[in-house]
């Protein structure tokens, strides 16, 4: 069953698997830049069932997202993106209702223009720290960098680098290598696509 007026969607379904699903969505009806979404599943041979709440958030320069899954935990996953003139400001974190506890937490910053991008992010607990650059040469060459270090995996640090050239307007080639995570030694990828 599928019902959709001004903003408003509703949409039930019953797959295969023999679950009823159920999913609400409203987008721009409480505010404006605001979609929310809420799912309920139910499988009648188990009597399991699930409820999730969704919420992005976008605005100029803002992008703000929540995920919420209400039988299980209860948990929360939020992330939020700030941006002014290229330059970026991000972080993320995870939290268990019912443990009263951080799950996890990350930031990112970065600066990105039409040309170039580069970033420093610190995942898993700000226990992952990465470096990346991007950087479009041409119409037809691109090349990147990532260097990556794992603070609880020791102090060797794993550097990614590739580069596309591009032949004609559908075909490419790409040469990725990987080095350092795999004890010193290096892995080259060379990648092609013609139609």
């Amino acid at each position: 069953m599928f019902y959709r007026r001004a903003g408003t969607t509703i949409t039930q379904s019953w797959n295969t698997a023999n679950v009823l699903d159920t999913k609400l969505e409203l987008n721009d009806t409480i505010a404006k830049g605001l979609k929310a979404e809420f799912l309920g599943n139910f499988l009648p041979a188990t009597k399991a069932y699930g409820a999730k709440a969704n919420f992005h958030f976008k605005q100029p320069n803002f992008h703000a997202r929540a995920f919420f899954d209400i039988i299980k935990g209860p948990t929360a996953n939020v992330d939020v993106v700030i941006g002014q003139d290229g330059f970026l400001l991000g972080g993320s974190m995870g939290y268990d209702v019912a443990k009263a506890a951080l799950t996890s937490h990350s930031l990112a910053v970065g600066y990105s223009v039409p040309a170039y991008t580069a970033s420093i992010t610190a995942t898993n607990n700000l226990s992952v720290f990465s470096a990346a650059y991007y950087h479009k040469v041409n119409a037809q060459v691109e090349a990147g960098a990532k260097s990556t270090w794992d603070s609880k995996a020791g102090s060797q640090v794993g550097l990614e680098v590739a580069a596309k050239y591009r032949l004609d307007p559908v075909s490419f080639a790409k040469v990725g290598a990987l080095v350092g995570y795999l004890h010193e030694h290096m892995l080259i990828q060379l990648t092609g696509q013609d139609q």
